[in-house]
């Protein structure tokens, strides 16, 4: 009897030692973190080619580029092992993740290229990216951006209207009537 009182309590030493410390095969956060720094600095080097870019097509890929870098890091803080609650919380380390928020890059990489498009005369893209912007960033933490898109999206209504297409926006709109602020861009706010 004491031999099997013995083994079970062997068992369950040896069961709380496994599950405590048998998460040292996850990777080390050091080398995580520098890979991340990598990525990032990667991502951040897009983001400034598309903020000071003006050729549309090429801060379209920029776009596309960041949006495939929020995807990814949505789906690498979203990996879990599932373990029941008490035990995650002893056991997980917190998530890597990038210095700046990738959805919120690729939004104001998007309201960039919208505005680069409106200059460009290109309203087809310019109506695209913002409403991009309105439809892929609901969440309140990016209001601001969701509201310079719909910002935006009156500016190419207006430059319809002035173009004199009341009932839509044509593939290719000169917007000549129009002048650019300052600087080349076409204001997206009214506090310009």
């Amino acid at each position: 009897m004491r031999s099997i009182i013995n083994m079970k309590s062997a068992m369950i030493a040896l069961g709380l030692a496994m599950v405590l410390g048998g998460c040292q095969g996850t990777p080390d956060t050091r080398a995580t973190a520098s890979l991340d720094n990598t990525g990032f600095m990667t991502a951040w080097g897009v983001y400034r080619h598309c903020q000071v870019g003006t050729n549309v097509d090429s801060m379209r890929a920029d776009l596309k580029q960041l949006l495939l870098t929020a995807e990814k890091q949505e789906s690498a803080s979203s990996f879990s092992i599932p373990l029941p609650d008490f035990m995650n919380r002893m056991v997980e380390k917190s998530a890597p993740r990038l210095a700046a928020d990738p959805n919120a890059m690729a939004a104001a990489c998007a309201l960039s290229t919208g505005q680069a498009a409106l200059l460009a005369e290109r309203m087809d893209l310019a109506a695209e990216m913002f409403q991009s912007v309105i439809e892929n960033h609901s969440e309140s933490k990016y209001a601001y951006y969701t509201d310079q898109a719909r910002i935006g999206l009156h500016h190419v209504e207006h430059a319809a209207r002035v173009a004199g297409y009341p009932d839509g926006t044509p593939a290719a709109l000169t917007i000549s009537a129009i002048s650019p602020a300052p600087g080349g861009r076409i204001p997206v706010s009214s506090v310009d």
